[in-house]
């Protein structure tokens, strides 16, 4: 079952992956058989169906009447593995969906502290997603994680995420993009911590992935969108230059 198990989450981690159809009454069964086995690699796949499948408000609706944001929430009190499957899940599911949000909120004191408290953790991956699902929950239901010190943590944490030579370095550049989107208050909280400074720096290592590349001008631009003294500070670093010789 183990071996079984973790075939079809290889599968189910590919795009070209069949989706799930959650709205099928035996399928949300299996799925919630996966959610509910003592088995980390079960779990593991019950979440890569969710976060491959899971696209519309009506599958979302589907998972949170049938129970799953509960079962997410439990695991991220599991494994490492069964935390990270987790948050990427609860995110999905709670995408621009704020029945999703409130409801995820409301269930369980602990569950927004739980996903606050992995921003913490020593792992770099959750960090990130910890980040990520706070950056859901705040941008679909903008009254949550409205204090000055969550939204300064989240800033700080994906800037030093950023330094990550792997896949978190990279994926933390949309991330911090996402945050700042069209939100002059983070943008205000971003500029103070010096990230244009920092996002530049990265732009000038040689060895720089498109797709970190990328990720890096998408938050140059949502930094730079609202406030005149962001704009300043890019154009006096001369990064356009180095964009166009690039």
């Amino acid at each position: 079952m183990d071996a079984g198990a973790r075939s079809l989450r290889m599968i189910y981690q590919s795009k070209l992956a069949p989706k799930y159809d959650f709205l099928q009454e035996k399928n949300m069964e299996f799925l919630l058989s996966l959610l509910n086995s003592e088995n980390e690699t079960v779990t593991g796949l019950g979440a890569s169906i969710i976060i491959h499948s899971c696209e519309t408000v009506v599958e979302q609706k589907a998972l949170c009447h049938a129970g799953v944001l509960k079962k997410l929430t439990s695991l991220l009190e599991g494994s490492p593995s069964q935390k990270d499957a987790s948050l990427e899940s609860l995110a999905t599911i709670i995408k621009k969906n704020p029945e999703a949000a409130s409801k995820f909120v409301s269930e369980s004191r602990r569950a927004l502290s739980s996903v606050i408290d992995l921003s913490k953790d020593r792992n770099p991956r959750t960090r990130l997603l910890a980040c990520m699902c706070l950056i859901v929950i705040r941008n679909t239901s903008p009254y949550y994680l409205q204090e000055i010190g969550i939204k300064t943590k989240l800033v700080y944490l994906l800037l030093e995420l950023l330094d990550d030579p792997g896949q978190v370095g990279e994926e933390a550049s949309f991330a911090f993009s996402s945050l700042l989107a069209q939100k002059e208050d983070l943008q205000k909280l971003a500029f103070e911590a010096n990230a244009i400074d920092k996002l530049h720096k990265h732009l000038q290592k040689h060895l720089l992935q498109p797709r970190r590349c990328q990720g890096i001008l998408l938050a140059l631009a949502e930094l730079c969108s609202k406030l005149e003294s962001c704009r300043f500070r890019f154009l006096s670093l001369e990064v356009c230059c180095f964009i166009m010789d690039a």
